[in-house]
C-alpha cells in the first residue's frame, strides 16, 4: 500500500501567452507575427506607425495592407482608427518583405508589492485631488491606493542615469527638505521612490501597470492605452495633471514614455513577451528549460533583488546613521 503523500507546493511557470488578448495582428507575407494588440476603438491608424517604426529594426520602405497583396486595401498613418482583423506588411513595391524586429525585450520591473510605504511621502506634495486614482477617476480612501513606479528600483543603474537627468533641486535643497523633515530621503531616491517616478493607482491597476498591460503617452495628450484585454474602464482616459503646479512633484515625461515603450516590447512586437507569475512564491529552479535561458536567467536576478529589497534597504539605513554619528563625534 503506497501512503498518501501531500501535493507539492505549487511552483510557478511560464505559460504561454493568450491569443485572446489580441484582435489585431499585423503578419509578413510568409505568416510570421510581427506585432499586434487589443483595439479598444481608440488607437489610429497614425499611432500603430509610430509603434511600429519603434519596433521594427530596418530602414526599408513598407506598407501595410488587408487581403492578398493582389487585391488589397493599402492602409496609411492618418487618424482613422485601425479595425480589428489580420493585415499584412509588405515592401513599399508590394512584394514579400522581410522584417527584423528591434533586438530590446521590456525591461523587468519588479513583482508587484505593497511592502513601498509611500503614501505619506505623496501626502504632503498632492493635493487631495489625488486621493483619486488617476487612471479609473475612481475615488478611494488612502489605503485603497498604492504607489506604482514608471521606472523600477531593480534597476539602479538606469534609475540613475534618468534621476541625475532630470535632477531638480540642488544638494542643500535637499539637504534642508530633510532637515523640515520633507522631501525624499537619499534611500528613497536611491530606489526611484520619489514623486515624478511614481503615480497612485487602485491595487488591480497596479498590477497590470507593472506588467506594462497599459500605459499613458504623452505624445498623444496623455492618452491611456491598453494593449491587451480587460482594461475597457481605463482605455480611452486621459492622465490628468495640470492639477500638480510643482514641476517637482509631476511625473516625469520620459518615465512616462519609457513605461510606454515597455508595455509596446512586451506586449504589441512579435507574438508578445511570455508572462511570469510568482504570486504562488515557489520558484522551481531544477527547470533548466526555464531558467537556463537569456530571459530566465533575467528574471532570477530581478526576483532576487526584489526580495533581498528590505534587508538591503535596512543596510542602507544601518549605515547612513552609523555615518551620522560618527559625523557628530557620537559612538
Amino acid at each position: 500500500m503506497h501512503p498518501i503523500l501531500p501535493p507539492s507546493p505549487p511552483v510557478s511557470r511560464m505559460p504561454e501567452r493568450d491569443a485572446n488578448k489580441r484582435n489585431v495582428v499585423l503578419r509578413d507575407y510568409h505568416g510570421l507575427a510581427l506585432a499586434g494588440f487589443y483595439q479598444y476603438g481608440t488607437v489610429t491608424w497614425q499611432a500603430f506607425f509610430r509603434w511600429l517604426s519603434l519596433l521594427f529594426d530596418t530602414t526599408q520602405s513598407w506598407i501595410i495592407v488587408a487581403g492578398d497583396r493582389f487585391h488589397a486595401q493599402q492602409y496609411f498613418p492618418t487618424d482613422a482608427l485601425v479595425v480589428p482583423g489580420c493585415y499584412t506588411l509588405l515592401d513599399s513595391d508590394w512584394s514579400p518583405i522581410h522584417i527584423k524586429l528591434t533586438p530590446a525585450h521590456a525591461r523587468r520591473l519588479h513583482p508587484q508589492s505593497t511592502r513601498t510605504k509611500v503614501i505619506d511621502n505623496i501626502n504632503r506634495f498632492r493635493s487631495g485631488k489625488d486621493k483619486q486614482c488617476p487612471m479609473s477617476a475612481q475615488e478611494l480612501c488612502w489605503c485603497g491606493l498604492q504607489a506604482a513606479h514608471m521606472d523600477s528600483w531593480t534597476h539602479p543603474k538606469e534609475w540613475k542615469c534618468k534621476a541625475q537627468a532630470h535632477a531638480s533641486p540642488t544638494e542643500e535643497d535637499a539637504a534642508a527638505d530633510r532637515s523640515a523633515g520633507s522631501g525624499p530621503s537619499a534611500s528613497a531616491a536611491a530606489q526611484g521612490n520619489v514623486l515624478p517616478n511614481m503615480l497612485l493607482l487602485r491595487e488591480d491597476l497596479h498590477r497590470a501597470w507593472g506588467e506594462y498591460e497599459f500605459g499613458v503617452d504623452p505624445d498623444d495628450g496623455y492618452r491611456i492605452t491598453a494593449f491587451v484585454a480587460g482594461h475597457d474602464s481605463i482605455a480611452g482616459r486621459v492622465l490628468r495633471l495640470d492639477h500638480i503646479v510643482d514641476p517637482t512633484t509631476r511625473p516625469l515625461d520620459q518615465l512616462l514614455r519609457d513605461h510606454f515603450l515597455q508595455g509596446l516590447l512586451k506586449h504589441v512586437k512579435g507574438s508578445g513577451e511570455r508572462h511570469w507569475d510568482f504570486r504562488s512564491g515557489a520558484l522551481d529552479l531544477s527547470d533548466d528549460a526555464l531558467w537556463g535561458t537569456e530571459q530566465g536567467k533575467e528574471r532570477l536576478e530581478v526576483e532576487l533583488e526584489h526580495r533581498l529589497s528590505d534587508h538591503r534597504v535596512k543596510q542602507q539605513q544601518l549605515s547612513c546613521s552609523a555615518e551620522s554619528r560618527a559625523a557628530s563625534g557620537l559612538t
